[in-house]
């Protein structure tokens, strides 16, 4: 189970802390993210992959996640904090400790499992789309919730950080993917299939 969401918080807290960000609201806040895109990342995102493989035939894929920068992810977090009015260093920090925490995550122990269509053995490359972010705000607002953080502003961040995380991984992740199976031996295989198709989800 690579969304774990003490290990999540933990990155985004050492983040915080390179950054002299403290304060009583910082661990629950940072908490309560955790919690929620480690829940979404492992139940809503969907993987479309097209594999360069061998066939016909039929076979499965692993993959890496890849392309996923904090910067970027906090660029756009900001970007649509300012839209509504936050702005000041503090959020920025919060923001670079969030986008760390779910970027390291989803390059270091994210995985991701599909099945290939129509081959086997060979690999390819995939994108990351289905996360809206709607969906994960009130996951964000509820679980900031439980740890007594409400009002306007929190609603505001969460809105901003499930922008920022949402955009960035659809837009800018990819997936590398490595595929396994059998194909169908002569008269009938193999032959190669160039763009075989492979639906599969983040793990």
């Amino acid at each position: 189970m690579p969304f774990i969401p003490s290990a999540m918080t933990s990155l985004m807290m050492m983040k915080a802390t390179s950054q002299s960000v403290f304060g009583a609201k910082l661990l629950p806040e940072i908490s309560a993210v955790s919690s929620a895109v480690c829940m979404y990342l492992s139940t809503a995102p969907i993987v479309t992959s097209t594999n360069i493989v061998v066939g016909p035939g039929a076979g499965t894929y692993t993959g890496k996640v890849v392309g996923v920068i904090p910067s970027a992810m906090t660029g756009l977090m900001m970007l649509k904090a300012a839209s509504m009015g936050i702005v000041g260093r503090d959020t920025k920090k919060l923001f670079d400790a969030v986008s760390f925490g779910v970027c390291q995550t989803l390059l270091t122990t994210a995985l991701v499992q599909g099945t290939v269509i129509g081959g086997g053995p060979g690999g390819g490359f995939g994108k990351i789309i289905n996360l809206i972010p709607s969906s994960l705000q009130p996951l964000i607002v509820a679980n900031m919730a439980s740890k007594g953080l409400v009002g306007s502003k929190m609603v505001m961040l969460a809105s901003a950080i499930a922008f920022g995380i949402c955009t960035h991984v659809m837009t800018t992740g990819t997936v590398v993917t490595t595929c396994i199976g059998a194909f169908t031996p002569p008269p009938v295989g193999p032959i190669p299939i160039p763009a075989a198709p492979g639906p599969g989800r983040l793990i």
